[in-house]
């Protein structure tokens, strides 16, 4: 986060700009958030394919747990 003094200054450069300058100013930084976004949405769909290749992981171990426990009362109801 910018300090105040610094986005105080950059207004006022921003004012004193002519039109072209400025929207020049103003298309960069658009182009500059684009590509902000772009990288923090690349990053997102990283984390969720993530989360979800864990949360997939986990539902196996779940169910592998489940067939030992299975598979363990039923040698107990053979050898019982």
């Amino acid at each position: 986060m910018p300090e105040p003094k610094d986005v105080e200054r950059r207004i006022c450069k921003m004012l004193d700009m002519g039109d072209k300058e400025l929207l020049a100013e103003l298309d960069e930084y658009f182009l500059l958030s684009d590509e902000r976004h772009q990288r923090i949405s690349n990053t997102l769909e990283e984390m969720i394919q993530e989360v979800d290749r864990l949360i997939s992981r986990l539902d196996e171990i779940e169910d592998e747990s489940l067939e030992y426990e299975y598979e363990d009362r039923a040698q107990g109801e053979i050898i019982g």
